[in-house]
């Protein structure tokens, strides 16, 4: 992720989950202006969506995805993308679509 830095602190995700949100069929997802010129990304899994290796191969799904349409993605967004416990054994394909129309309804990706 050449332009996009992880949203690590709690005030950083508290802030971002104030934003606008858009609800998929597997994922959530949070964006909220931020007032620097790249954008900042947060991904949650929550531990009732299954052991660790499910919620880390989730997270690497929802990585992936927004990686892949990064280009697209307007700047200076911070995003938190929470996966729903529908989204355990759902394919790329299905994830990234999914992230993908939330991106769309949010008006943040061209």
């Amino acid at each position: 992720m050449k332009n996009t830095q992880s949203l690590k602190l709690n005030r950083d995700f508290r802030r971002a989950y104030r934003g606008d949100s858009a609800v998929g069929g597997y994922t959530v997802v949070y964006a909220r202006k931020n007032r620097y010129a790249f954008n900042r990304l947060g991904l949650t899994v929550s531990k009732s969506t299954g052991k660790a290796v499910v919620r880390n191969r989730l997270k690497r799904l929802m990585r992936e995805s927004y990686r892949l349409m990064e280009g697209d993605i307007e700047k200076g967004y911070d995003f938190i993308i929470v996966a729903r416990g529908r989204a355990v054994g759902k394919t790329f394909e299905q994830i990234k679509k999914d992230i993908s129309f939330s991106m769309h309804k949010l008006g943040v990706k061209q």
